[in-house]
């Protein structure tokens, strides 16, 4: 099926009004496809958005981000919806399924987009003020949509598709099989974070643009900026609290999470509390190449924590936070083995060591380290702003967006090669990083409400270099798609300690 929706927008390259229902197969889309399950997502908010503006009065479907494996949502209403509205919805949307009822689905350029919408004034507005060459209008009953992909041709292929209640709101599943371990501290911080953006009315595109407008940007620049450096001072307050006891801070974050500023701006503020701070790499702890056991694909895996020398690395950290000299390897990646040399550690009363990496959550790195003297600090760029109530920007693409940057600028790649090389890192993501988040003691979200406007500036040019022909061109227009609604501002208004000169250059850091 992923195939069918790749060669249809290749084909018809985003210009023409070919019928884009497609999905007339007896089976319902695949969800191991990410575009097969972004279309059965997109179907069934259209799917929800008629279901809750029929039954609950002047209230709107509020699509936010994922979490617990779906993608939560919430209803902006005079009243919050209770967990039998929820039940009453799932029973709405199953008969809706059973009746195998019709969608509509028709690729249109932007001049036609904007003669549907021209009565509604958000989405006018939006389409009018974005680069869009088009998208594909959506209908079901009375609700009108636009979204990248088309949707289905009938609520039939939804079938397994169900809600669950999450107050404040509900997470949409497509299926049983999506649900996973609850979430609760990231929830936190997505909240937290949301909240935040919207009492300073910072929630949509739309708010952005203003601002950006008003000359106001330069404002919530230093405001995005200011948090960041409150959140980063309020742990390391808490780790000056606990002086002497905590020895050893862990890092870990997914690909392009801005770890390295993080760390660098953290190290200052322990510093300012008259810490001692010191590093070292995981890197230096990988096995010999020759001493590494191929995994079930027959390749070394190199991001595997069976790859670390973990008996030697726990030596060390015990012989540090009792006092004691260590000598630290070092790795020669060149050769493949373990240099001969390394260099001599030794921490103080007053040290803190500070360890960076993929597996810093996993408990099995540090297992023989005690709890109580580490604190483990988990980070990601959890996307705050979306383009409207129903189109979210993920914070996987948050992520990706950045790491093409940064790729081009300092690692000499492509934007298509940054495309080609990204499900191989969500992979290790999903296996090394994301089941051991709920075990950090602190969460820091490292987006920036503006940061899409800036990195458009960059990402654009690059992300037009990919033809049709190439695989990732989907990708391309996807990641297009979603900057198109931003409006660029100027790199120069971005100070040289913020996270995003990690992915743009211009830092006051070395990296």
């Amino acid at each position: 099926m992923e195939k069918r929706i790749v060669s249809f927008i290749r084909k018809n390259r985003f210009i023409n009004n070919e019928d884009a229902n497609l999905y007339e197969s007896k089976k319902p889309l695949s969800n191991d496809s990410f575009y097969g399950k972004l279309i059965l997502q997109n179907s069934l908010i259209l799917l929800l958005e008629d279901i809750i503006s029929s039954n609950f009065k002047d209230s709107i479907l509020n699509v936010e981000h994922t979490i617990n494996g779906g993608l939560y949502c919430e209803v902006f209403s005079k009243t919050l919806l209770c967990e039998n509205d929820i039940s009453k919805i799932n029973l709405l949307i199953n008969d809706r399924i059973k009746n195998n009822e019709k969608l509509f689905s028709r690729y249109k350029v932007k001049e036609e987009l904007l003669e549907i919408f021209k009565n509604d004034e958000k989405r006018s507005n939006l389409l009018k003020d974005s680069e869009i060459d088009g998208a594909f209008f959506c209908e079901y009953n009375n609700i009108k949509e636009f979204f990248f992909t088309p949707v289905v041709n009938t609520t039939k292929l939804l079938e397994g598709a169900y809600l669950k209640y999450y107050p404040p709101g509900f997470i949409v599943y497509l299926s049983k099989d999506e649900e996973k371990n609850e979430q609760k501290k990231l929830f936190s911080i997505f909240n937290e974070s949301e909240n935040w953006a919207k009492i300073l009315g910072w929630r949509s595109v739309e708010n952005l643009k203003e601002s950006i407008e008003n000359n106001e940007i330069v404002e919530l620049v230093h405001i995005c900026e200011a948090l960041h450096e409150k959140k980063i001072v309020e742990i390391a307050n808490h780790i000056d609290s606990k002086k002497g006891k905590i020895k050893i801070i862990l890092i870990a974050g997914p690909s392009s999470s801005g770890k390295t500023t993080f760390l660098k701006r953290l190290s200052i503020q322990l510093k300012v509390l008259g810490l001692s701070v010191i590093g070292i790499s995981l890197d230096d702890y990988f096995l010999d190449n020759d001493k590494i056991k191929p995994d079930d694909t027959g390749k070394k895996n190199f991001e595997s924590l069976d790859a670390l020398d973990l008996q030697l690395f726990n030596s060390n950290l015990n012989s540090l936070v009792n006092g004691e000299e260590a000598i630290i390897p070092k790795f020669d990646f060149q050769k493949g083995r373990r240099s001969d040399y390394g260099r001599k550690l030794k921490m103080t009363k007053d040290s803190i060591l500070i360890i960076e990496g993929i597996h810093g959550l996993n408990e099995k790195l540090t297992e023989k380290i005690p709890k109580d003297i580490k604190l483990k600090i988990y980070i990601s760029a959890l996307t705050q702003i979306n383009i409207d109530n129903s189109h979210r920007i993920s914070t996987t693409d948050n992520r990706l967006i950045r790491r093409i940057v940064r790729d081009y600028l300092f690692r000499n790649h492509s934007a298509e090669n940054s495309l080609k090389m990204w499900q191989h890192v969500r992979d290790g993501e999903e296996k090394n990083i994301f089941p051991f988040q709920e075990s950090a003691d602190f969460f820091f979200n490292s987006s920036l409400l503006y940061e899409l406007s800036v990195l458009k500036n960059f990402a654009k040019p690059l992300l037009l270099e990919i033809n049709e022909e190439s695989e990732y061109y989907l990708d391309a227009r996807r990641l297009l798609f979603i900057l198109s609604f931003f409006k660029e501002i100027s790199v120069e208004n971005i100070p040289q300690t913020s996270v995003l000169r990690e992915f743009v250059g211009g830092s006051a850091f070395k990296y």
